[in-house]
């Protein structure tokens, strides 16, 4: 009789184990809601040196948020519209296998909740932008322009910069009465214009505070 309790609870935890190692196997899932932010982002995929305006989006599961770059969103169907906060309903998974260079969660797209004007308002700020030595490429995304066919899309060589103080590069084409010299970092005073309808962003010229040749040695 031992020896069957025996055999019985080796069977049991044979059983246990096995389910435990094939729910590890499985992908996690959790519907959630995904919040769009009206204003895009900058930036790159690792895969790619040419920049691009990310949309900004965060979900109630971690509230974090980030840019969609290097991360899978299955069925995303979107015309999306800067100035603009969306709410989504999708399907957030931990990929028990992800794809090299891509974030282990995916999302999978399963309805638009809402659409919201969130900057009805122009806007005005001024503060200090830092300029590196060298551009960037970048292609613009919303709206996307083209050189000819959709299949050709247009490359700029965009100002490198960050607001001082931050942490956050941007790929700016254009800073209205600002002659850049490669080779040179600036500290500019701008003035940034946000029009609300059409949503646009402008970046004008105050003055230049500082001029430095960078050592490349």
């Amino acid at each position: 009789m031992r020896k069957l309790n025996l055999f019985i609870a080796f069977i049991v935890f044979c059983f246990f184990f096995s389910s435990c190692l094939k729910d590890e196997e499985n992908d996690k899932e959790k519907i959630v809601e995904i919040t769009i932010y009206p204003e895009t982002g900058f930036g790159a995929s690792v895969m790619s040196d040419i920049w691009t305006q990310p949309l900004i989006f965060s979900d109630n599961d971690d509230n974090q948020k980030r840019m969609l770059v290097d991360i899978i969103f299955e069925d995303l169907d979107l015309d999306y519209e800067r100035g603009y906060k969306y709410t989504l309903k999708a399907k957030k998974v931990w990929m028990h296998e992800p794809p090299q260079d891509v974030s282990s969660i995916k999302y999978v797209y399963l309805e638009q909740l809402s659409k919201e004007k969130i900057i009805t308002e122009d806007s005005e700020e001024n503060f200090e932008l830092f300029v590196s030595s060298k551009t960037v490429k970048f292609t613009p995304k919303f709206p996307s322009e083209y050189e000819g066919t959709e299949s050709s899309p247009k490359i700029y060589n965009a100002l490198h910069t960050k607001k001082t103080g931050t942490d956050n590069w941007l790929a700016i084409v254009e800073i209205e009465g600002f002659d850049f010299e490669e080779g040179y970092e600036y500290l500019l005073n701008v003035k940034k214009i946000t029009q609300a309808e059409p949503y646009l962003i402008r970046y004008i010229l105050l003055d230049i505070k500082s001029k430095t040749l960078k050592n490349t040695e």
